[in-house]
This record gives structure tokens, sequence and C-alpha cells, in this order.
């Protein structure tokens, strides 16, 4: 048996298939990025099989690392130099008169030698990155105002987001003031000095930037009385926004100190293959690779399925998407990792897992 007839059999072996509904199976192979669907079981099979030879020879062709082809086999010299030859005859047209692909004829005495095609470059930012996947974009570049604008959330992000173990009761109140238009009251009496200090710091913050319209202490009864406003943006940052952010501003001191060239998008309005549209959290390209974040600060359970789907719809492994949930514990966080195929964390702990997905490559 062929390393290639080999490579194919094991990767198909390893091929996984879904139900979407009526009518709608989806069969993919981890890994490679190969994704089809077909009406019944036995047709997404046979696509399958088409779409992973057709990727595997792309693969060669650009000089891609293929894992688990069998670099140490003698022969992997020679089918390399095969690839070229057989690449031609597919993009022509021009089927093989056999089973076999004829190297191609040597070059006469004294000819310039040939040059092989010139590999097409990977995608070089997250935009290009999910065009090819045939997501469309929508975003716009963000004006000097709403730049300085990004930098305040930024900051608010992280204070809460370092401190929220210590701002998890003020967090609280903040959501209730904004879901019910009304002044909130925390008694802080029996409260340490370190979450005092935190909640009543974080208060004159807000307060400064107007996402409070009204706050004030009483330190002898050690009582915050607040109310938060109720503008569009003030709503949308601390319902949610603040954990996009921290994730952000996090993952890109972490990548700035290890010296590594990245990019990071936030926010991204897309449209799915199909034209669902969607928002993408957080996106980090990392020498070539691709990371997702999803934030979620309140309910989940109907989201989840959702990014395991688009999950696979990327092309990313589980270890490359991750699900951050405020508060969320490491035991359920296992669990539910291993039921939804993606990587489900927390706020405190989200680092730990992108790090070592980031280092095995």
């Amino acid at each position: 048996m062929g390393v290639i007839t080999r490579f194919l059999e094991e990767k198909m072996r390893q091929a996984r298939y879904d139900l979407l509904g009526p009518g709608r199976y989806v069969g993919e192979v981890p890994g490679l990025e190969v994704r089809v669907e077909a009406e019944n079981l036995e047709e997404a099979r046979s696509r399958l099989r088409e779409a992973l030879e057709e990727r595997l020879l792309q693969m060669l062709r650009l000089g891609f690392p293929v894992e688990g082809l069998g670099e140490e086999d003698a022969r992997m010299d020679r089918f390399r130099s095969l690839v070229l030859g057989l690449w031609e005859l597919v993009q022509k047209g021009a089927p093989p008169s056999s089973g076999s692909v004829e190297a191609p004829e040597e070059a006469p005495a004294g000819a310039p030698p040939l040059e092989p095609p010139v590999p097409e470059a990977r995608p070089r930012t997250v935009e290009e990155w999910l065009r090819v996947r045939g997501i469309a974009v929508q975003k716009r570049t963000l004006t000097e105002g709403e730049e300085e604008r990004e930098k305040v959330f930024s900051r608010l992000a992280l204070f809460l987001g370092d401190r929220y173990s210590s701002l998890e009761k003020l967090y609280d109140k903040l959501k209730w003031s904004l879901s019910t238009k009304r002044q909130f009251e925390l008694s802080l009496a029996d409260a340490s000095q370190e979450e005092i200090a935190n909640s009543t710091q974080f208060c004159t913050l807000l307060k400064q930037y107007a996402f409070l319209t009204s706050y004030h202490y009483k330190s002898e009864d050690r009582l915050i009385r607040a109310k938060a406003s109720t503008e569009g943006f003030v709503q949308n940052f601390l319902t949610g926004g603040w954990l996009e952010r921290y994730i952000k501003e996090k993952v890109a001191k972490v990548l700035r100190s290890k010296n590594l060239p990245h990019e990071i998008a936030l926010g991204y309005q897309v449209v799915l293959p199909g034209g669902e549209p969607m928002e993408l959290d957080v996106l980090v390209m990392v020498q070539g690779r691709v990371f997702w974040f999803e934030a979620k600060t309140g309910e989940f359970q109907a989201h989840i399925s959702k990014y395991s789907r688009i999950r696979k719809l990327l092309g990313l492994r589980p270890q490359e998407s991750f699900l951050v949930l405020l508060g969320m514990d490491k035991a359920r966080a296992k669990e539910l990792s291993a039921l939804h195929e993606m990587t489900v964390t927390n706020q405190a702990t989200f680092l730990e897992p992108f790090l070592e997905a980031l280092e095995n490559a």
C-alpha cells in the first residue's frame, strides 16, 4: 500500500460526521480544514474523500508540512517530486492514462532549470484568513475620537478583570442598576480592606467617565450608593464588552512579552457562509495560526452549541477555540469542554490553555 493511500485511509478513519438537520449531513477531517455537506451520509463520505485528496495535493504543492504523511518513508522524496506534475494534469483537466503519475521529462542539456510554481501566500491578516473560509467581514476604521474611547474601555476592563474577585458584588449591583434603571446600595460593612479600596476606586473611575450618573460612598457606614448610566455604550460595556476587551489586552500583553508578532481583531461583524450574521468577539493571529475567543458574562447555555458549530466552520481545533465564562469553576469548565468540543475556561485562567495551545503547534 502506497504512502499516500495509507495517509488518506487513516484520515478517513478519523473523519467526523454530523446530522445538521433533515437532509443535511456534514463531514470533516480534524486538523486539515476539510469540510463538506451532503444530503446523505454516503454522499458525505464520497465528497469528503474527494475534498481530502484535493486538500492534500494543494498542501504538498505549496510545500506545507503534512503531519502523519510518513516523512521517514524513503519513497516520500520521490512522491513529492511527482506532485507538481500531477498538479499540472489536474489544472489542465487532463486525466492520467493510468493509475500512476509519470515524472516530468528531463530538460534538454544546457536548458535552464524548470522553476516550480510560486507558492500561494498564506493569509497574512485575520480578515484574509476569514475570507479564505468564505466568511465576509464587515468592519470600519475607527475615528480618532473612537480610538480614544477604546483606550478608556481598555483601562476600565483591565481594572475590573484583574480585580474581579473583589469586585464581583459591585459588578452584580451595576448590572442590576442597568436592568432596573434604579439606584443601588452596596454595603461593605463586612468587606475586606482590599474589597473596599477596589470597589470605591472603580466607582470613582466610572463616575469620572460618566458610566455612573450618581455615586456616593458613606465611609462611616461603609455604604455605596450609585446609579448606572443608561447610555447604550455603557450598557454594552458593562454587560459583556468589558470581558472581550480584557481578553484582548491580556493576550496582547503576553504575546508582546514573548516578542511574538500578532494581530488581534475585536468584535468583527461577519456574515457566515449561508448568510448568517454573527459577531466574533476576539480573533488572534500569531505566526499564521488563528485562535478564537468568545466571552460571556451571563447565561451561555443557549449559545454554546452554536459556538461549537462555528468552531467547526472556522476549521479550528477545540484547543484553538475558547469560551470564556465569567466566574465558571474549573471542574464544570472541563466537563463543558469535553461535551462541546471547545475549550471552556474563565476570566482568571484563560491564558493558561491559550499558551499551552500556542506552544503545542
